[in-house]
């Protein structure tokens, strides 16, 4: 798939290496430059989108991105993770979370430009409510050609992509493009919420770029070989809740030997606590699941049923179709349990808990 890419900006900070380990998949590790990891929030017009030797797909060969980056290690070399990439069109959103796995989220993306001043606007609307902001001056004392800056071609000269899949496989693609025309520019202010949401608690002023046009073709993404180990699970869930405690009883006799069941009260993490008030929780000792991603990791250790069922349950529109139909469950389920007259977790058998 070939493209161009326009008006390039770039903000990066700094960040923990450990912020960015606890968002990475098994098979990634951090990629760091002198020892410390960054950040990026990148804006950019997408234009001449094609497949290579087609015409520009129609209504969304020309669009505004904002995206969230770090950087990171995999099975084929150094590459680029995506937190999140913003867009206006609904189109390129749900093909790239098809055919790449990328994480593209729908909102309005606008871009200003008063004299010397560029400003990115995102808001987000879906899947989830979240807003940021750039905003950089490119004025002619600000500008100056950025040679010989080894941290400017970690940041900015990545030739691969990583994601993951709802089913926990990892994806790469290659990425190649032209030497930037890479320049400084001055930064004038962020609202960093989207790196916040990220799991990036940025603060300060960024090292700020800036890049007129660049060809770029991104390669055919290929999934990579599922990692050996077979991750232990632990399902946590409200064992005074008759619908989940029915599930649990459900489950118990069809997942094999991996998965362990536990009250939710249980639970140390406090974030993870406060999600299981709503939600069912699933975690391993490098990760964990929640609502519908959770119930499909369950279903995957049912045997090959279960494993079917799963991978259903991780296509994008059955994915979100079975999110509202959780969402209502949840809130129902004390109505649904008096209703159907369902047992509560104390009378659950004690492997249980």
């Amino acid at each position: 798939m070939t493209q161009v890419w326009r008006d390039v900006t770039f903000a990066h900070w700094p960040v923990p290496t450990e912020e960015v380990e606890a968002l990475l998949p098994p098979g990634l590790r951090v990629d760091t430059h002198n020892g410390q990891a960054w950040v990026s929030l990148v804006g950019f017009e997408m234009d001449g989108l094609r497949l290579r030797g087609l015409p520009a797909i129609p209504t969304t060969h020309q669009f505004l991105e904002f995206n969230v980056r770090t950087y990171v290690v995999g099975p084929e070399g150094p590459g680029v993770w995506f937190c999140s990439l913003d867009v206006a069109n609904w189109l390129p959103a749900i093909v790239a979370r098809i055919g790449f796995a990328l994480p593209y989220d729908k909102g309005d993306v606008e871009v200003s430009h008063e004299r010397s001043r560029i400003v990115w606007t995102v808001d987000r609307i879906w899947p989830e409510r979240a807003q940021g902001s750039l905003a950089v001056s490119v004025d002619e004392n600000d500008v100056a050609p950025i040679v010989d800056d080894p941290l400017a071609t970690f940041l900015t000269s990545r030739w691969r992509l990583y994601a993951k899949t709802r089913g926990g496989r990892l994806v790469t693609a290659p990425v190649e493009h032209e030497p930037w025309p890479l320049t400084s520019a001055r930064f004038i202010g962020a609202d960093t919420g989207l790196a916040s949401i990220a799991g990036f608690e940025v603060d300060g002023d960024p090292i700020v770029h800036h890049a007129s046009a660049v060809h770029v073709r991104v390669g055919l993404p290929k999934l990579l070989p599922r990692q050996r180990l077979r991750e232990d699970l632990t399902v946590w869930f409200d064992d005074d809740c008759g619908v989940c405690s029915m599930s649990v009883r459900w489950l118990l006799g069809r997942t094999d030997a991996s998965v362990t069941y536990r009250p939710n009260r249980e639970l140390e993490d406090q974030v993870l606590l406060a999600t299981a008030a709503d939600a069912i929780v699933v975690t391993s000792d490098a990760r964990s699941w929640t609502a519908v991603d959770a119930v499909a990791a369950v279903l995957g250790r049912c045997g090959r049923w279960g494993r079917a069922m799963a991978f259903g349950l991780r296509l994008p529109g059955v994915h979100a179709v079975a999110g509202l139909v959780y969402r209502w469950v949840a809130g129902h389920r004390g109505q649904i349990s008096a209703r159907l007259g369902l047992a509560a977790g104390c009378q659950l058998p004690k492997s249980a808990s």
